[in-house]
């Protein structure tokens, strides 16, 4: 099985595989581990592995994996910037705070250029200007071939990449929101964005790929959730507070009621729906294990027809 993508931004002479690899929960204690997934994502015909400064060790693990592969030039990287606690891309010293991040970066990743650097948040209160220009530089330079934007609303990107086209600068060639078969009630954390259905139809119009963090909703579709589970953490507090509504419940019951006939699992299902979207999109998956990463290769094999996907998310 393979998952050769087909879709291709400006400036990256590169095609993306159908999904990114996830890597935000990758740590030094599990580091063959990760190594391997890597290595199979790569032998399956991945492309994209997707990191950022604010997670953890992930980047150091990418770069001491990275360093000895013939074959960077083949590989994807994406990493961001400007992530803080109260989910605001900081606008003090912004300029100084991309070089430094991105320098960290480039330096931790083994790399002399990022495929996609994308800003993790955005700032209102930031003009796009401000926002670009420093970013442009460093384009200029070398090091960035081209941009994202995480977490930022489609009026904000058309008038970045607008600022961007009237002054002869690179804008955001890709988005990363979120969008999943379970709709989240909520942001799950300060300054997260979610693609409604105006936001589909804006990547249909444009043909701007959409990258989606946490598409197989943080496990929801594994079943393990429910609102009557003990809330002992934070995470399981906001798993039952965004994730654990009727509706979503009814998409995890279609899921695994197509699933069943089709010989695939609810969490291959759920991922194969968003695969069928009309719109290029490349999901970053989070697989732990070998099983999980040969789940979302399976998961690129199912076929669905537009009925199955309405059903699935309760539209018909």
């Amino acid at each position: 099985m393979k998952i050769n993508g087909k879709i291709s931004i400006e400036d990256i002479n590169k095609t993306f595989s159908k999904f990114a690899l996830g890597t935000a929960f990758y740590n030094d204690d599990g580091k063959d581990t990760w190594f391997k997934i890597m290595d199979n994502f790569i032998e399956f015909g991945g492309t994209v592995i997707d990191s950022a400064r604010g997670y953890g060790k992930s980047e150091n693990i990418i770069g001491s994996w990275i360093e000895n592969r013939s074959d960077r030039d083949n590989i994807i990287i994406m990493t961001k910037c400007g992530l803080t606690n109260d989910g605001v891309l900081p606008s003090e010293n912004y300029p100084d705070l991309v070089y430094r991040e991105l320098n960290i970066s480039l330096q931790t990743l083994k790399t002399s250029y990022i495929d996609v650097y994308m800003l993790h948040r955005d700032n209102l209160n930031m003009t796009v200007a401000e926002i670009l220009e420093p970013l442009n530089e460093s384009i200029a330079k070398g090091y960035i071939l081209s941009l994202g934007a995480s977490n930022w609303t489609y009026p904000r990107v058309d008038e970045a990449n607008e600022y961007a086209y009237k002054n002869n600068m690179k804008g955001f060639a890709v988005v990363s929101n979120n969008i999943s078969l379970a709709v989240q009630s909520e942001p799950f954390y300060p300054g997260l964005i979610s693609t409604d259905k105006t936001g589909e139809q804006w990547h249909k119009e444009r043909q701007i790929p959409l990258i989606p963090w946490s598409s197989q909703a943080r496990g929801f579709f594994t079943g393990r959730w429910t609102p009557q589970m003990p809330a002992n953490d934070g995470f399981t507090k906001r798993m039952i507070e965004v994730y654990c509504t009727d509706d979503n419940f009814r998409r995890l019951s279609r899921a695994k009621e197509l699933g069943e006939s089709k010989g695939y699992t609810t969490v291959e299902v759920a991922l194969a729906w968003l695969l069928h979207k009309p719109f290029p999109i490349v999901p970053i998956v989070g697989p732990h294990t070998q099983d999980e990463l040969i789940s979302c290769v399976k998961a690129t094999k199912l076929s669905l027809t537009d009925e199955e996907c309405k059903w699935l998310n309760l539209d018909e």
